[in-house]
């Protein structure tokens, strides 16, 4: 059992990684702290009440992992990798044999990423694996697949349009980086603008299939997490946020659907997007799910934050 706690922290370290990587062609020029930013850095307060204060338990991220966190003014001062008018769109493109759950929770994740980051989101047609190599496979119990990540950065960067912010790839088998590691749940380079993530450990629980919810929340928090890492949002200490680091399936079930004021404010300055508009838009994702208390909450937000100028 210790030995599989040990891979597994290797594993959510190897899917954010290469996230942090400096990509200057796809950087804007950060300004001066304008009043924007002031404003937006007042606008934090009247987000703190819906979010808990971070706290780490045994086998959390935190513990094996120290980090510094990074409040909204250093983000803007890090010189972050944006969306430039040139590369503004995110791509989504799904590459397996998906059930039709699949492919509705794919679908949804798009739409999700377009409320969240404020980007044009792309959803690709469902390409099929093709001409995989014997020594990016392999077969782990006896009805498990697995495809090797290189297969995906060798195969994605063809595959990158030139207005492309971010190229998202979503695959229904299951990954692993070496032939010594297990599993990987995915991984990306923001230096490629390319990340592939798996839904195959995200539809179970063990042996166990999930629910349709936990599913797409899963795939929600993994997507708009790991897409943060390509647009230089480094992992969030201060509070339970999104943008926090996870070691497992189950803490990363204990994190929100959204980010914390923090963060927010950085999607908010960084896209730009009024949070207000943010919060209207994500409510009217929820609403078409039917997840009443997820719009609820992103409506009193809505209500909290105002408009910022």
């Amino acid at each position: 059992m210790k030995s599989f706690i040990i891979l597994f922290v290797c594993f959510a370290l190897l899917a954010c990684s290469d996230t942090h990587e400096n990509n200057a062609s796809n950087t804007a020029a950060s300004p001066k702290k304008d009043g924007r930013v002031r404003s937006l850095t007042k606008s934090k307060a009247s987000l703190e009440r819906f979010f808990r204060p971070m706290t780490v338990s045994e086998g959390d991220w935190l513990e094996s992992h120290p980090e510094n966190g990074e409040t909204f003014e250093e983000y803007v001062d890090s010189g972050p990798t944006l969306p430039t008018p040139e590369r503004n769109k995110i791509y989504v493109q799904p590459l397996g044999d998906f059930t039709a759950d699949q492919i509705k929770v794919v679908r949804l994740t798009a739409d999700y990423l377009r409320a969240f980051y404020n980007l044009p989101v792309v959803l690709r047609d469902v390409e099929p694996l093709r001409d995989v190599p014997s020594d990016m496979q392999r077969i782990r119990y006896p009805d498990n697949l697995q495809i090797k990540t290189g297969y995906f950065f060798n195969l994605l960067p063809s595959m990158l349009p030139s207005d492309a912010a971010a190229l998202i790839c979503f695959t229904n088998f299951d990954l692993y980086p070496e032939d010594t590691w297990n599993f990987v749940f995915g991984q990306a380079s923001l230096e490629n603008r390319v990340g592939v993530w798996s839904l195959w450990r995200l539809e179970r629980d063990g042996r166990k299939k999930v629910g349709a919810d936990r599913l797409l929340d899963r795939t929600l928090k993994i997507a708009t997490h790991e897409t943060g890492h390509m647009f230089s949002m480094r992992h969030c200490k201060k509070y339970e946020c999104l943008m926090s680091g996870t070691n497992s399936l189950e803490e990363t079930d204990r994190r929100p659907l959204d980010t914390c004021p923090e963060c927010t404010m950085k999607i908010a300055w960084a896209m730009p997007y009024q949070p207000r508009e943010r919060y209207e838009k994500l409510a009217e994702f929820w609403r078409k799910q039917k997840r009443t208390s997820e719009e609820k909450l992103m409506h009193e937000k809505m209500l909290a934050v105002g408009d910022v100028r």
